[in-house]
């Protein structure tokens, strides 16, 4: 028995002990496995990345052509299963090179070897949208979706291409097709959607959809955010702050409703509504975020100019933040003492905040401190900041921009042309950099015809920079330039504001050129210009090109004669506040209800056959993009609170004084003229014998008109000249504001107000929290 018990025992035991060891070698086995496919990952990894760098090697050295070939003899190389991602990379070197059937073929390929991948669908689409081919865009999408149904993000960039495409009807029935699914699943759809038909004109039915979506989610506070937006956006203040309130009663730990709840309480009731708010914000939110309230509340009371409120929070602040984010406080402090006219406690502050920040931020600090010197006309400290910020860790283009904008400010044009210069050897692909030099040769002593040099060079380099296609609508409608030409303009600034809608000056920039287009309008439409073009078509001024010396002379005498008129009434209109726009066709309108505002209906007129866009359709997209920079729309922007459509109005004014108080309605109109009645450059003179003008009627500088001979502004008032300084030259028009142009040229930035100097100077902010 013992002996069968000691058996049965050590043949458990072996069992016992085989099982056990089966066990630990199957763990051991498993734990190697895993070992196996994470060497195995790491080695595809690395594979397919000496696979793309040899094929960016053979790009750099031969283009598109000599990356197939090494496509081609290292394809066996290549991982399993990441063709797809080698043919979507040859896609992008095709599409670098121009071969765009070759583009297609290859994103034909990573489709096929990957059709269930939702990035192989969005990366194919995105292409296809960069080379404007929208209508294959869209087919892809429709195609991805059957593929990958549901998927939100294919979902959303088709609802994307089906606004900018116009075909609503299609884009609600895709929204409508999500009416049985869950909400949660579809949420960022059906917003979309309703952000749609805000920018098409329904914000009633919106604020219907809103009220049921937000009954059924009650708890998404983003939900309540994009419902806030969209009442910011249509000017429902109120409205919006109520929504606010009623989304932190349910959803009383969202952070950043709190934030929208903050911003919408100081427009509506001012700081101290903000504090009262922030109060009760602290006893919900989480308490890495307290400090970021006590930091709102401190920026609301230093707007209000309430310095003592503000410093009590801004020690609440310091106390509740980290310590690596402490330097933002001590910025925001500074700049409240630097408002308060306390520059040594601001200097004090910013060397705290040097300090406390992180070695990556410094430059931030630096470039800060640069600006508050400036702002206290100590130019030579500012430089030495500056100097400073470039030996800091991390710095980038942004110093040199910096160092640019103040050249300039101050009027030293050739010193921030050297500078950007420097600037652009290093940061070759930087747009800003681009649209500043182009900005200052317009400025400059070459004028147009430099700017014009430089845009070109720099859209083949920045080909996809707004800021630089704004430049070039700028030297396009320069009337005193030989580039004047408003349909050149209008794409430009099409481009612009679809390649980069957060670039504030493109929409102001519209909003010039549709005074222009009023003008045009005007003189298409007037009785005596009928009787010569025909009927305002773009066929019209062609037509009438046609003829010998007697019908030039003829022309110019009846463009002398309709731009006078045209001039004499709008110089009434716009004394006497009364101007106004022509009416637009509203189905052309309709079609250019999307975000991305590139169509010509934005900026149409009635000389290229397309009406023009309404002013309230450029506030809603204007409002949508946001625009948060650009020295124009820094002008323009009375306080970080200001609304796009504040900073519209405000545009609106600038070119209207512009045009009356400065004498530019004559230079305009004449230049507008010369293109309707198709004269020729060298004719552009005021009628009556003179030589092609570059100053307006009334200055006393420059080439001007025989003084003997009839002036066609001979009944209009003469243009009181801006700041003293007699007439108009080219490089007032190069900025989009006569006085700000003018800062720049003859450092006149001095001169300004303090209001105005802060607004140029602090206008882009750094202390994003």
């Amino acid at each position: 028995m013992p002996g069968e018990q000691s058996g049965a025992s050590s043949r458990h035991g072996g069992q016992g002990s085989g099982g056990k060891g089966r066990r630990g070698s199957g763990g051991f086995s498993g734990s190697g496995n895993r070992e196996v496919v994470e060497e195995d990952g790491q080695k595809q990894r690395r594979e397919l990345q000496l696979f793309t760098e040899a094929v960016t090697a053979a790009e750099r050295e031969g283009g598109y052509p000599a990356a197939l070939e090494t496509f081609q003899a290292r394809s066996e190389s290549l991982p399993p299963g990441q063709a797809w991602r080698a043919h979507l990379e040859l896609a992008e070197c095709a599409k670098r090179g121009a071969a765009l059937p070759q583009v297609k073929h290859h994103l034909a390929q990573a489709l096929l070897a990957q059709p269930r991948t939702t990035q192989v669908w969005l990366e194919s689409c995105r292409t296809l949208d960069e080379l404007g081919e929208l209508e294959e865009c869209r087919s892809l999408l429709e195609r991805g979706l059957a593929c990958c149904s549901p998927n939100e993000q294919l979902s959303l960039k088709l609802v994307r291409v089906l606004e900018r495409l116009g075909d609503h009807r299609a884009l609600r029935a895709l929204a409508g097709s999500y009416r049985q699914e869950p909400p949660e699943r579809t949420c960022k759809v059906l917003l979309d959607a309703a952000h749609f038909e805000v920018r098409a004109g329904n914000g009633e039915a919106v604020r219907a959809f809103l009220r049921c979506l937000v009954k059924r989610l009650p708890h998404q506070g983003p939900i309540y955010c994009e419902a806030c937006r969209i009442e910011s956006i249509l000017g429902n203040w109120h409205t919006a702050l109520a929504i606010a309130e009623h989304g932190v009663q349910t959803c009383l730990k969202y952070g950043p409703l709190w934030f929208v709840l903050l911003r919408q309480a100081e427009k509506a009731y001012g700081a101290k509504a903000v504090k009262e708010y922030g109060t009760h914000a602290l006893r919900n939110i989480c308490h890495e975020l307290h400090w970021k309230v006590h930091f709102e509340v401190a920026a609301a009371f230093s707007r209000a100019h309430n310095l003592r409120e503000s410093r009590r929070s801004i020690e609440l602040a310091v106390l509740s933040c980290p310590k690596h984010l402490r330097w933002k406080v001590w910025l925001l402090a500074a700049r409240s003492e630097l408002w308060d006219g306390s520059p040594a406690a601001s200097r004090k502050l910013l060397a705290q905040a040097k300090v406390d920040a992180p070695a990556r931020v410094q430059v931030a600090v630096c470039v800060e401190r640069a600006r508050a010197e400036e702002f206290l006309s100590n130019l030579q400290n500012a430089r030495c900041a500056l100097d400073e910020a470039r030996a800091c860790e991390g710095h980038d283009w942004k110093v040199f921009l910096e160092r640019i904008f103040m050249e300039a400010r101050h009027g030293f044009i050739a010193a921030a042309r050297d500078t950007a210069l420097s600037a652009l050897e290093m940061h070759p692909a930087t747009g800003r950099l681009w649209s500043a030099l182009i900005a200052l040769e317009h400025s400059g002593e070459g004028g147009a015809s430099s700017a014009m040099s430089t845009f070109q060079k720099a859209t083949r380099e920045v080909p996809k920079s707004g800021e630089v296609w704004c430049e070039g609508a700028r030297v396009f409608m320069n009337p005193l330039g030989s580039h004047f030409h408003l349909g050149r303009a209008q794409k430009c600034l099409e481009f612009a504001v679809h390649l980069t809608p957060q670039y504030g000056d493109s929409f102001l920039e519209l909003l010039r050129l549709r005074f222009l287009l009023e003008i045009e309008a005007r003189m298409l439409t007037d009785p005596v210009a009928l009787g010569l073009l025909g009927s305002p078509t773009p066929s019209a001024p062609s037509q009438a090109a046609s003829g010998g010396s007697a019908a030039e002379g003829h022309r110019l005498a009846v463009a002398a004669f309709v731009t006078q008129r045209v001039c004499t009434r709008a110089f009434e209109e716009l004394k006497a506040g009364s101007f106004t726009f022509s009416s637009t066709n509203p189905d052309l309108a309709r079609q250019g209800a999307h975000p991305d505002a590139s169509a010509s209906t934005v900026v149409g007129g009635i000389g290229d056959g397309i009406e023009p866009l309404a002013l309230e359709r450029l506030e809603v997209l204007c409002a949508y993009a946001d625009p948060n920079y650009g020295f124009l729309w820094f002008w323009c922007r009375e306080s970080s609170l200001s609304t796009p459509l504040e900073v519209l109005i405000r545009m609106r004014e600038e070119v209207a004084k512009d045009l009356v108080v400065g004498g530019a309605l004559w230079a305009y109109a004449w230049a507008v003229a010369c293109s309707v009645f198709s004269l020729r450059v060298d004719e552009q003179a005021v009628p009556g014998g003179g030589s092609a003008p570059r100053r307006a009627p009334g200055s006393d500088g420059g080439e001007e008109a025989d003084a003997s001979e009839p002036s066609p502004a001979a009944s209009m008032p003469p243009p009181p000249t801006l700041e003293g300084k007699p007439g108009l030259a080219a490089r007032d028009f190069a900025i989009g504001s006569l006085r700000l142009a003018r800062c720049f040229t003859s450092a006149g930035g001095c001169a300004l107000e303090q209001a105005e100097r802060r607004r140029l100077i602090f206008g882009s902010d750094i202390l994003c929290v």
